[in-house]
């Protein structure tokens, strides 16, 4: 007889019994090297212990959220009508997005009438009705209340310049210090917020999370975030880094601030201490404050971060994007027009979703393909998205009007506007189908790449960074190799090991995964810790191997 049906999930092999959608499930049954949990609560009768996966019929809780975007004129008729089209068109929920062409005063009465309205007719229809966190994005800045409170609360930029001592007074408002011949400030965006500050998001949650909470309580699911961000303008800056600098290492900052930019003294632990210290402020102050207060309140927390793409993309923005993923309850990622091939995005965001327990991952799929796009296109992106761990659907864009200029917002238009829209059932139900299966899926692999990201932050300069594309291409390599060889393989992000990693044995152990296997790429340093680790993963008989002693 031939093998049976497999299916290739976020660099794992999940093999399925032919008799699985016929026979009942425990929570331990195990078919090849995929295990099915136990459905959601709520998917059962009260007295029935086991199930049946039912392909017929997909729960809400796997179908696509779409971004709804409120760019008109809100009126509570209208939206209700809109929910119901989108629940007779197979789709499990929306996020309630303020956007472009808004013409009801965001977070008014109005706007609150038409949020109430909404989840009101969610429940009536067993949807799942989100808040967005922001009116546009990137989120954070509260609707210009935030970033509008003062240069505390605004984004910072540190910047470096010469002068001649004798002949020149640097000193000035923004100035951070100066060494030798080199002074450093900041600039300022005054339109964005400093994300590294626990104060100013804060402010944020007070500002737009609270009066959700306060008018709906649990009623609805959640939050979405879209691409909080640290800077997208070179080497950040916070009022707060001083301080925060001297507490981690014991130390001033000044005296290496020229360190970041040149590479001059012990640079390399200098830059490893920056940017790990920045990471994990952005992943304290941001993505835990937010979780927590979430968690407190019986709201979720979703969305995604910006750049995941590379090294160099996610280092300004991010630090690093996996160790951020940690504090999402469904974490996501963005993917942008057709185009698709070789990226870091989904094999990150999958590998920390397992390690850290999370079984939805979402992406934030389809703008900018164009209005011209077809349905064999989007399940072309989609599947591979699929195929890499992504297993819920977030279309972009259902636009509440396409009136004027609204229909060139980052099009297509994924709504009721299309002549397609009575046919979209058939889509979005094979799409939730694979979604459910891959969200109830234990993923298998034993094998870890460790992230190099840290080698990145040794070459980061500001300027020409000379060196960090390499150990990117690199890494992407041994990724296509072990793709083509049909290797299951997670990587390794250094921060989520240090909080997360241990050794049992001959096992590394990251959260919810055990890895028997792990593959060095081309580097510059590890952390301390992820040296500890591996040094000890390798006494106890655990397999490392270079890139180039890869079979």
């Amino acid at each position: 007889n031939p093998a049976p049906p497999c299916l290739w999930h976020g660099g794992a092999f999940y093999r399925i019994s032919r008799e699985y959608a016929r026979r009942p499930l425990t929570n331990t049954h195990t078919h090849g090297i995929m295990k099915l949990r136990n459905a959601p609560r709520g998917t059962v009768t009260k007295n029935e212990r086991r199930y049946r996966m039912d392909f017929k019929t997909v729960g809400n809780e796997y179908r696509p959220v779409p971004f709804w975007s409120w760019n008109e004129k809100l009126s509570v008729p209208e939206s209700i009508r809109q929910v119901d089209l989108m629940a007779d068109a197979g789709i499990g929920g929306f996020f309630m997005h303020a956007r472009g062409g808004l013409q009801t005063e965001y977070m008014g009465n109005e706007w609150f009438e038409n949020v109430g309205a909404c989840i009101d007719e969610a429940k009536k229809k067993g949807m799942h009705a989100w808040a967005y966190d922001e009116n546009g994005w990137p989120s954070g800045f509260g609707g210009g209340k935030v970033n509008g409170k003062g240069e505390k609360f605004q984004q910072k930029y540190l910047r470096i310049k010469t002068f001649t001592p004798d002949l020149e007074d640097p000193r000035g408002p923004r100035v951070i210090s100066c060494f030798e011949n080199y002074c450093f400030y900041y600039d300022v965006n005054p339109f964005y917020v400093d994300t590294l500050d626990g104060e100013v998001i804060a402010d944020f949650l007070h500002e737009i999370y609270e009066p959700y909470y306060e008018k709906y309580g649990t009623d609805f699911d959640g939050f979405f975030t879209d691409e909080p961000q640290i800077s997208r303008n070179g080497i950040p800056w916070s009022l707060t880094l001083p301080a925060e600098y001297e507490k981690a290492y014991g130390e001033p900052i000044y005296d290496r601030l020229i360190e970041l930019f040149l590479p001059q003294g012990d640079y390399k632990t200098t830059r490893m201490r920056f940017w790990k210290l920045i990471t994990e402020l952005f992943s304290r102050n941001f993505m835990k404050q937010i979780h927590d207060w979430c968690a407190a309140h019986g709201l979720k927390f979703t969305g995604h971060l910006v750049l995941e793409e590379s090294f160099e993309s996610q280092l300004v923005s991010n630090g690093a994007c996996m160790p951020h993923y940690e504090y999402f309850d469904i974490p996501g990622m963005d993917w942008l027009g057709r185009d698709i091939g070789r990226c870091l995005t989904q094999a990150q965001l999958a590998s920390a979703a397992a390690q850290t327990g999370k079984r939805q991952i979402l992406s934030e799929t389809f703008a900018l393909c164009g209005h011209n796009v077809g349905h064999d296109e989007l399940k072309r992106n989609y599947e591979w998205m699929m195929v890499r761990g992504i297993n819920l659907m977030c279309q972009h864009l259902e636009g509440y009007s396409l009136r004027g200029i609204r229909k060139r917002d980052y099009p297509p238009a994924m709504y009721c506007q299309q002549p397609w829209w009575a046919d979209y059932k058939v889509f979005n139900d094979a799409m939730s189908r694979v979604g459910m299966l891959l969200a109830r899926g234990e993923v298998a692999v034993d094998t870890l790449v460790m992230h190099t990201q840290t080698s990145a932050w040794i070459c980061y300069d500001n300027a020409k960074n000379e060196g960090l594309g390499g150990y990117n291409l690199a890494l992407l390599s041994i990724m296509d190799e072990l793709d083509c060889k049909h290797i299951p393989f997670h990587l390794g992000d250094e921060l989520l090991m240090e909080r997360h990693g241990r050794v049992e044995g001959d096992t590394l152990v990251i959260g919810e995964m055990r890895y028997r296997k792990v593959i060095l790429p081309p580097h510059i340093a590890f952390l301390e810790n992820t040296e500890r680790l591996l040094r000890e993963f390798r006494e106890n008989g655990g397999q490392v191997v270079t890139a180039d002693a890869l079979p």
